[in-house]
């Protein structure tokens, strides 16, 4: 069992870490694409200029916070692979104290 943890850890974070990817990309061209279309939804200049202004820092501030989440996300996965490591028996240790043959 301790065997296959850290592989099945190194798996959780690989989708975890594509996950956030396409999570930062996905809002990255959301927010370019609300802010390049802004004059489609005014056509007056200042309310045009304020909505690609807003849509550019509200995409902004949602990258670094999928970044942040991402990062609890890998600490988190990193803490139960350590906690599992140390709780899990090893296959030698348990069979020895089966008596059963290894």
């Amino acid at each position: 069992m301790k065997k296959l943890l850290w592989p099945v850890i190194g798996f959780v974070l690989l989708v975890w870490s594509a996950l956030a990817w396409f999570v930062h990309s996905l809002i990255g061209w959301g927010g370019q694409l609300v802010a390049s279309n802004a004059d489609v939804v005014s056509p007056h200049p200042e309310t045009v200029e304020w909505l690609s202004w807003f849509a550019n820092s509200g995409s902004g501030i949602a990258e670094w916070l999928v970044l942040a989440v991402w990062a609890l996300g890998v600490g988190l996965a990193l803490l139960v692979g350590f906690a599992g490591q140390r709780l899990l028996p090893r296959f030698g240790s348990l069979t020895e104290r089966l008596g059963t043959p290894s």
